[in-house]
Formats: C-alpha cells, sequence, structure tokens
C-alpha cells in the first residue's frame, strides 16, 4: 500500500518537471548516442562482410557487449521507478519518464506551464495564445504516447524483460536466477523510439523547444558509421 504523503506544493511539483524534462533530455539522448553507435557497428559488420575470422574479433565482441550492456543500463534507467504501491510515483525523486508523466497529469502543473508558455513569443503579435497552444496540444501528445506505452502489452512486456536484465545481471548478480541473454535489440529499439518522441513532446510542453532527437540520432548515425568504416577497415587490414 502506498504511503500516505502529503501532496505536493504546486511550486514544488512544477520545479521538478522542470528539473526532470532537462535531465530526461540528458539521459535519453546518452542513449540514443549509445544506440548510434552501437547499431552503425553491426551494419558496418555485416555489410562490408567482416565476419571473416581475425584474431582481433574477441575483442570486437567486448566492445560490441559492452556497448550493448550501456545501451541497455540507459534505456532502463529512463524508466525507472520504485513500486507505486509503496511510494507515489510523482514524488519519487527519479529523473525517469513515469515520475514525470505523473507530474504532468496535474492539473495545477498543466494550468502553471501554460501561463508560462505565453511569454514564450512576446515579440510576435497573438503570441500568448500561440503559446499556449503549443504548450497544450504537446502536453496532449505527451500523454497520448505515455497512454499507449502503459497499455500497450509489447511495451509492458518490453519493459519487463529489460527490467529484470537490470536487475538480475546489470545492478546485481543473482546466483539463484537462471542465466540471462543479453538484451534484446528489439526491446531496446521499442523503448528507446518511445522515449525519444515522448521527450520531445514534454521538452516542448516545458521549456518551449523543440528537440528532434531522432533527427539528432540520425546525423550521429553518419558520423558514427565513417568512425566504423575507417576503423575496421584498418583492422582487418592489419590483421591480414
Amino acid at each position: 500500500m502506498a504511503k500516505r504523503l502529503q501532496p505536493l506544493p504546486t511550486d514544488e511539483a512544477l520545479r521538478r518537471a522542470n528539473r526532470i524534462t532537462s535531465l530526461l533530455a540528458k539521459d535519453t539522448w546518452f542513449a540514443l548516442r549509445a544506440r548510434a553507435a552501437l547499431h552503425t557497428a553491426n551494419d558496418v559488420i555485416s555489410q562490408k562482410s567482416y565476419d571473416r575470422p581475425s584474431r582481433f574479433a574477441d575483442t570486437y565482441n567486448v566492445v560490441q557487449n559492452s556497448m550493448a550492456l550501456t545501451v541497455a543500463l540507459a534505456v532502463a534507467r529512463l524508466f525507472d521507478v520504485s513500486d507505486p504501491n509503496r511510494y507515489p510515483v510523482e514524488q519519487q525523486d527519479k529523473a525517469s519518464i513515469p515520475v514525470l508523466a505523473n507530474l504532468l497529469m496535474r492539473h495545477d502543473v498543466q494550468h502553471a506551464l501554460v501561463a508560462k508558455a505565453r511569454d514564450w513569443h512576446p515579440q510576435l503579435t497573438g503570441g500568448a495564445e500561440l503559446g499556449e497552444a503549443t504548450c497544450s496540444e504537446a502536453l496532449s501528445t505527451a500523454f497520448a504516447l505515455y497512454e499507449t506505452h502503459t497499455k500497450s502489452t509489447d511495451h509492458q512486456d518490453a519493459f519487463s524483460r529489460l527490467r529484470k536484465f537490470r536487475t538480475s545481471r546489470l545492478a546485481h548478480h543473482l546466483f539463484d536466477d537462471l542465466p540471462t541473454d543479453l538484451p534484446r535489440f528489439d526491446d531496446l529499439d521499442l523503448l528507446a523510439n518511445f522515449a525519444q518522441d515522448f521527450v520531445r513532446a514534454t521538452v516542448l510542453a516545458v521549456e518551449g523547444s523543440d528537440r528532434d532527437l531522432g533527427h539528432e540520432e540520425e546525423l550521429k548515425s553518419r558520423i558514427d558509421r565513417a568512425f566504423w568504416d575507417t576503423a575496421l577497415s584498418a583492422i582487418f587490414a592489419a590483421a591480414d
């Protein structure tokens, strides 16, 4: 049963929403950067036929597994939340999607954000109304995305598998648990893509800026691909 705590005052709830939004954007961008590095490495390996035996293969496998674990930990942290039956989600001290979503669902927080958004475009005629509309639409998008995530069997199963892996293999190594494989790439992609979209909507609603992390990841992937092309070509040339 959740502890009975006094509701957060509006000012504190708003402070937390602002703080978490900023941290969550940074954490999501870290996860996407790590994912881009991992995926482009795998793409170059398969497309360039770098699957022949090499004395450097084990070293590369260590690097690849380390990147996969980094992505898994980074994505899992975005959804970190304690048992809501023991501690109300909105009062947890985690910079995560569930905590932010619960804070933004408060009507007083929404009203405060919309009021603040009236000052986003002081130089424009009708700027106050534009700010209000943009903020309200972004909040609606964030809520729709979060509802889809919480009600989707695929999303919840993916999170359940990732959380179990994090608990039994990353944060701890529980000796009575059966050994588990590395996290599934499709689980990581599903959750990371949702986080990317949710963060874009919440950053727009809270800060008034359109942070398109998907586009930023595309640009990052081009650089990563060039890196792996150069690195792997040199590695296999040296091994020949």
